[in-house]
């Protein structure tokens, strides 16, 4: 507990005899520093200073992201002390960098510089790289560097606060949870004056002023068509006496986005479709007529509208552009009860009343048109109509016996004294459908001589997969453009990583500049190094740009310097 007093006894202190503690920084303008870097080969131990090979003590950052860890420093010849960064050498490279998209992945490396006058035992600093694409920008994970004073206050603080908590939750443990933890909410806010900042990659302590350089590296997904990334940093210094600093604007590092997209063959896809010279229109109509009797009455049962339905269906026929109507075969049909020939008999002339009345409605040309011809009973029907209804018992009996017996007027008998109450059902529901005119319209299309004729149209699905690649939506994209197994289905499989697959269709493709150039891609992935070589140089040879550009392939990088 006396520690604990003494320490805000002199953060008081800190506080009453400076102005502020991060006024002489607005003053300055002191920054972060943000630079590009690239890797070196290591620096040979023998080709460091003496100082080097005997280091002090300081922080740096892994590039990997881990928090800071003890590293060496040496003294220039100025006598300032530096850290002895004993990765890989690294420096600073213009303001711009191209960098490869891989499994619709881009991978973003930079140096965040923070000098030593930024630090101090009473500061905390909070560097957060802002990455820009498109028209959106997204928080990368923050940078925390806190001096040794500022970290045990806020130490200092939060252990008050856990012990306010325990003590509210024992006296609150009736109360409901919204009430405690708005009254947690309320103490927090007075007790935690210098509250952790969360979601931080890195969090540490600094003893000493240093200028301490973090290599940064993060993977992230460029948005729809993106073709360039630009990352800026911001950040604020945190005083003990409540003062802040915002840091001035940082440089702004450019990433141009190097993709295989830009091989997208961009020639529309048609697919093709025929179209037959003769078209068929079925339709069935259901004409009441009298017991026995073969005159056609219009007042009868659902007549009227019947044959107006099939007056319009003609109508409609005749008057199209695209067709003329070549033959008309009406099929009359009649049910099984009563005799197999006069049930014949009725159903010709049912259907040639049929025609007289076409007849006197469109005229004598119906009779160079028409065609009539007749089912004296519909078994064939009616035995699928049985098939299809499961509430019929013996169904299959009944089957069997139509399909056995080869009389229909004993076939009709036998079903009617074997299945006496499945008769009864069947004759009142199936029975009244048999009695039908079926048409069968033939028409042709006009001024067509061949029998049938292809078209291409514009492949619609095809467009979207290609759409769908463009917005690196890669999987929806996969899905529609693998069957076509061309460039683009092979784009789109080498972008998710699908290599075996890839290769096997990128052996399929034709010769061709980018064929061959996305074929060595894939061919290198699956280790087949001579075979990429030889499709890396027909592809050179032909488009000698590409020799330059796989410079930013990686796959490739090696064949193009390497050869």
């Amino acid at each position: 507990m006396k520690i604990r007093n003494i320490l805000f006894l002199v953060a008081l202190s800190v506080s009453v005899l400076s102005c502020t503690l991060t006024r002489r920084m607005e003053r300055r303008g002191t920054a972060a520093a943000l630079s590009l870097m690239q890797k070196r080969k290591p620096a040979p131990e023998d080709s460091l200073p003496e100082s080097g090979r005997h280091p002090g003590e300081g922080w740096v950052g892994r590039p990997n992201g881990d928090s800071l860890y003890w590293a060496g420093t040496l003294v220039d010849k100025d006598g300032e002390r530096r850290m002895l960064i004993r990765l890989d050498e690294v420096r600073v490279v213009g303001r711009s960098k191209v960098v490869v998209e891989r499994m619709g992945l881009v991978t973003l490396d930079f140096r965040i510089t923070v000098p030593e006058q930024l630090q101090g035992n009473s500061l905390g600093i909070v560097v957060t790289p802002r990455l820009h694409d498109g028209g959106s920008t997204v928080k990368l994970e923050r940078l925390v560097v806190r001096g040794g004073l500022y970290g045990r206050l806020q130490e200092r603080d939060l252990w008050q606060f856990d012990r306010y908590r325990e003590r509210v939750t024992t006296l609150m443990r009736n109360a409901g949870d919204s009430l405690r933890e708005s009254v947690l909410d309320r103490a927090y806010r007075r007790i935690v004056r210098f509250p952790r900042t969360s979601g931080a990659r890195l969090d540490s302590v600094v003893k000493e002023r240093e200028r301490i350089d973090y290599y940064y590296t993060q993977q992230v997904r460029p948005r729809n068509g993106s073709k360039q990334l630009v990352v800026t940093l911001e950040g604020e210094v945190r005083g003990l006496d409540g003062s802040r600093y915002e840091l001035p604007p940082s440089d702004t590092l450019r990433y141009t986005v190097s993709s295989v997209l830009s091989l997208i063959d961009t020639l529309p896809r048609f697919c093709t479709r025929i179209i037959d010279k003769y078209a068929v229109v079925r339709d069935r109509n259901y004409i009441a007529f009298r017991v026995n009797g073969t005159e056609l009455c219009d007042t009868l049962g659902d007549n009227r509208r019947q044959l107006e339905r099939i007056a319009a269906l003609m109508d409609s026929v005749v008057d199209l552009e695209e067709f003329y109507l070549d033959s008309l075969v009406m099929t009359a049909s009649s049910s099984p009860e009563g005799p197999f020939a006069r049930n014949g008999f009725l159903a010709k002339e049912r259907g040639y009343a049929l025609r007289d009345y076409l007849r006197g409605r469109f005229g004598d040309g119906v009779d160079t048109t028409v065609t009539v011809r007749w089912i004296a009973e519909d078994w064939k029907t009616l035995d699928r109509m049985i098939l299809e209804d499961d509430s019929i018992a013996d169904k299959e009996p009944i089957r069997e016996l139509i399909a056995e017996e080869k009389d229909p007027d004993m076939r009709e008998r036998k079903i009617r004294e074997r299945f006496p109450e499945q008769y009864a059902y069947i004759r009142h529901k199936y029975y009244p459908q048999l009695r039908c005119v079926d048409f069968r319209y033939d028409l042709r299309r006009r001024d067509m001589i061949k029998d049938t004729i292809h078209t291409t149209e514009p492949d619609t699905l095809y467009a979207r997969g290609v759409r769908l690649l463009r917005e690196r939506r890669y999987a929806e994209a996969v899905n529609l453009l693998y069957s076509y197994r061309d460039r683009n289905s092979l784009i789109a499989l080498l972008s998710l990583g699908y290599d075996r697959t890839a290769h096997e269709i990128a052996q399929e493709l034709p010769a061709g500049a980018e064929n061959d150039y996305l074929h060595a891609i894939a061919a290198m992935r699956v280790g087949r190094r001579n075979e990429a070589a030889e499709h890396f140089e027909r592809a050179a040879g032909a488009e000698p740009r590409l020799r330059f550009r796989a410079k930013l392939d990686p796959e490739l990088t090696e064949l193009a310097t390497n050869p």
